[in-house]
């Protein structure tokens, strides 16, 4: 019911600018339907950075190009895969393997946060103390770095500015009102903030 509260909430903000979206979009999104086939990134540290672009409903709701975020946690040598740490719809704070991350989206990319590896390990140990918690269906106001709640970009937005003892803030405009991303941190924020910078990139 929350997840269909948020689509309802979007609609109504959004009016007559969504584009037509089918059946199959939002089964994609919600239920992981459609798989996609990405090289396997080699450059991967904890700390790191990885979004997810997809041609469904969320990519017209959430403003920007990339609608999801994760932070890279740690190497699993028992299934041979990166871990990550994300905020996701429907199951709040979970980890999950980097390969089926990237699987869900047609586009991927892993960015890299301009800090020391002490900086990122802090990071990934803040998003890990949130495993748990609900997802923060508010995309709207101002996100609070200690929450009971996260959605994907907050996540990692709070555990750099945790981790940096508050200097490194990855809201491409600090936290101001902007009329497109409003109080919130979207993922094409982080993206574009001049502390980050793309290390892998690929299109299915």
């Amino acid at each position: 019911m929350k997840r269909l509260g948020a689509i309802f909430v979007a609609l109504l903000f959004l009016g007559a600018t969504v584009p037509e979206v089918s059946a199959g979009d939002l089964l994609n999104y919600f239920w992981d339907t459609r798989t996609y086939q990405h090289p396997y990134p080699t450059d991967v540290r904890p700390g790191d950075l990885v979004y997810g672009h997809s041609p469904d409903l969320f990519n017209a709701i959430i403003p920007g190009y990339w609608i999801h975020v994760a932070i890279v946690a740690w190497y699993n040598e028992s299934i041979d895969d990166w871990m990550v740490i994300e905020a996701k719809i429907g199951k709040g704070i979970i980890i999950t393997p980097l390969s089926e991350f990237l699987s869900r989206y047609d586009v991927v990319a892993l960015q890299r946060v301009k800090v020391s590896d002490e900086i990122r390990l802090r990071a990934v140990q803040f998003a890990y103390q949130q495993l748990g918690k609900p997802y923060n269906y508010d995309y709207f106001s101002k996100p609070k770095v200690y929450d009971d709640r996260y959605y994907c970009s907050q996540l990692v937005w709070a555990a750099y500015l945790v981790a940096s003892n508050f200097q490194v803030n990855l809201d491409e405009n600090d936290g101001g009102w902007s009329w497109k991303y409003f109080y919130a941190v979207a993922p094409q924020e982080v993206y574009d903030d001049p502390m980050t910078y793309t290390i892998y990139y690929h299109k299915a």
